[in-house]
């Protein structure tokens, strides 16, 4: 972070001070098993929590149709969620996003490591796994880059990132597509049973954005303590723990690529969240 913005942040943490009374409901996108999500992720809100000055809770879903339909139903304050995700909840409750993990997402295409299949063409055809519909690196960009290969697999549904793994290791499907990001922090043993085999270009990753209803001084405060994680060893704990290197700054035009090229996940989205 440049120093120029430290100053800023202070002046944003102490104003918002005041207008952070209430406890904050945070949902987090279900890309590992809740036990796992709660163990990373709760101590990165407590630190937040107490730099806020009110309670950040969490909250999960058991899977990610039923997150999309939390979340569009209003039933989080703050959301830690995919690009889809986050333009279906700007168009449905406009939701307004205010930062993102700053490494850049990516999909990944795995196989076993023992697999014989070396190359993207010879899936062909075959099963390969996906976790949810929205979820941006392991469905979307995966998806994208078969497309580009002209390759047709047999795609089958999952509820996460881990699931897809599990399912490859254990020989379910040829093949399993998930974000670089979620790959890497696999234990050891699921990283060595697993090969990349196809890894999509970079785009602007999963954002943290709120609903209306928390009003500017409150999402300007939360903001500052978002971006002041990033500035001492003990935020920067707190996020590596969280799998979040670091923070970078997003807005609504952050996300305009998502409408051009991915309005047909965001719609399916809307209509999966609709009573």
């Amino acid at each position: 972070m440049r120093r120029g913005s430290g100053v800023f942040i202070v002046l944003m943490l102490w104003a918002g001070l005041a207008a952070a009374a209430e406890a904050l409901v945070v949902g987090v996108t279900p890309q590992q098993s809740a036990g796992r999500l709660a163990e990373n992720w709760v101590p990165l809100l407590e630190e937040a929590g107490r730099r806020f000055g009110a309670p950040l809770t969490f909250r999960t879903a058991p899977g990610t149709q039923e997150f999309e339909r939390r979340v569009l139903a209003g039933e989080y304050d703050v959301v830690y969620g995919s690009p889809v995700l986050y333009v279906a909840a700007a168009s449905a409750l406009g939701a307004r996003a205010i930062a993102r993990q700053r490494q850049d997402e990516q999909g990944v295409l795995v196989v076993r490591a023992d697999s014989a299949i070396r190359e993207v063409g010879q899936l062909r055809g075959q099963s390969v796994a996906f976790p949810a519909a929205s979820a941006f690196g392991g469905t979307i960009l995966t998806q994208a880059a078969l497309k580009r290969h002209g390759i047709v697999v047999e795609g089958k549904a999952l509820s996460s990132d881990e699931s897809v793994y599990r399912a490859v290791l254990d020989g379910v499907v040829a093949a399993g597509g998930g974000a670089l990001r979620t790959l890497e922090r696999q234990d050891s043993d699921t990283q060595a049973g697993l090969r990349p085999l196809l890894t999509t270009e970079a785009f602007p990753a999963y954002p943290f954005f709120v609903l209306p209803r928390l009003g500017q001084a409150r999402t300007a405060h939360l903001q500052a303590v978002l971006f002041s994680l990033d500035g001492d060893d003990k935020g920067r704990a707190a996020l590596d723990r969280a799998a979040l290197p670091g923070m970078a700054l997003a807005d609504d035009e952050t996300y305009d690529p998502v409408r051009k090229w991915a309005g047909d996940a965001v719609r399916a989205v809307l209509r999966g969240a609709a009573p």
